[in-house]
């Protein structure tokens, strides 16, 4: 059985949103955050990629984490741009 292939164009526009929330909102405090911060979680997770990146960051969940704390981005580091396990968005 095939892995299902990820909806880039929604994941692209979930990570969007995510920065910009997370730009202009208090973060933990931002029932908005929570929802986007939820969304972009499910995306990454029903993806089958442990990661995504996009705009040279990598977002990769944190299962443990508590709300608020769902996604973790920093920049990418040269081996998330080799791995397979993570889907680069920004790449063709």
């Amino acid at each position: 059985m095939m892995a299902k292939t990820p909806d880039r164009a929604m994941l692209s526009r979930l990570v969007d949103a995510y920065d910009q929330i997370e730009e202009e909102s208090l973060g933990v405090g931002d029932p908005d955050f929570h929802e986007i911060e939820e969304q972009l979680f499910d995306a990454i997770d029903d993806s089958g990629y442990r990661a995504v990146i996009k705009n040279g960051n990598i977002y990769i969940f944190d299962p443990n984490g508590l709300p608020g704390e769902l996604i973790v981005a920093d920049p990418a580091e040269p081996e998330d741009l080799v791995d397979p396990t993570v889907l680069n968005l920004d790449e063709d």
